[in-house]
């Protein structure tokens, strides 16, 4: 029975449903196995058994000590797209410190940024660190931290120091061209490396493109037509446009939130339960409070 104190230095949860759990005694039952230092504990709430009155916590073991579940050709294609990102970062990083006129303190820090994640990418990719079949989730970090580089170290303060400089402003944007590039490419491997997890999420991809191509055709339509009128000819607001507009509205929103909850659950879909992915002990310990 876990205790409260010393013992018990991890409380699980907030307020009342706290559950305490006595790592060190932990640690002492897994000594003998000699694998007790490559393993990461995980805590989920469960909802109660049904003919239990009380909540249980779960905990399940997940062994890190392989360095990804992810195929060897994803992992290279990343780390040559990782390397030529983080070399792209070092030339901005230099122009920062006094070839505009002074410490560019803006781009000099999102640009370290964006290298230092690549960098931090590319040890996930070689397998210094361990991330076990979260690789996935990695790169889509990754691909976050560029765009923030992108949009506001090279767009926003990149552009405002520069100026009008015919020789440094056309290397801005290829600069953000190749980034943007490089996050559709990670997006591509971290989806796909999702999916091949479980043949049911394509079923739910196709899904939910059924219902958000509609989505996507009427975006482009009002990109190029503009957005409907609902005004008459006379200049007075015409009721019947504005209710079929509405109407087309509340349409597209049904469309967008069915197909969305399909992508979603193509993603969620292919998630382990119950330490059921690879490299997971089964069964889960259970503490009860």
């Amino acid at each position: 029975m876990p205790v409260w104190g010393e013992n018990a230095p991890f409380e699980l949860g907030s307020g009342l449903d706290r559950v305490p759990f006595d790592l060190n005694a932990y640690k002492s039952s897994n000594k003998s196995s000699g694998d007790a230092d490559h393993r990461r504990v995980e805590f989920v709430q469960r909802e109660p058994l049904p003919d239990s009155g009380s909540r249980d916590s779960y905990m399940t073991i997940a062994d890190l000590s392989k360095p990804s579940q992810t195929p060897a050709l994803f992992r290279a294609l990343i780390l040559i797209v990782c390397a030529i990102t983080a070399l792209s970062a070092l030339p901005w990083m230099w122009m920062s410190l006094s070839k505009f006129g002074g410490f560019a303190w803006g781009v000099f820090g999102f640009e370290l940024m964006v290298l230092l994640g690549c960098v931090m990418t590319m040890l996930v990719c070689l397998g210094k660190v361990k991330v076990g079949s979260a690789f996935p989730l990695a790169i889509t970090c990754l691909s976050g931290t560029i765009l923030v580089g992108a949009v506001f170290g090279l767009y926003v303060d990149a552009r405002a120091v520069v100026g009008d400089n015919p020789d440094i402003q056309p290397w801005i944007n290829r600069t953000i061209l190749l980034r943007l590039s490089a996050i559709a490419l990670f997006t591509l491997v971290a989806t796909l490396d999702v999916y091949r997890r479980d043949v049911r999420s394509w079923g739910l991809v196709v899904r939910a493109a059924v219902f958000l191509l509609p989505v996507v055709a009427a975006l482009g339509w009002i990109k190029v037509k503009g957005f409907p009128e609902v005004a008459s000819q006379s200049g007075e607001l015409s009721p019947v446009k504005m209710i079929v507009v509405l109407v087309l509205s509340l349409v597209v929103g049904i469309l967008m939130s069915v197909g969305g909850h399909f992508l979603i659950r193509s993603f969620e879909i292919a998630l382990p339960e119950h330490g059921s992915e690879p490299g997971t002990k089964t069964g889960p310990e259970k503490i009860t409070k």
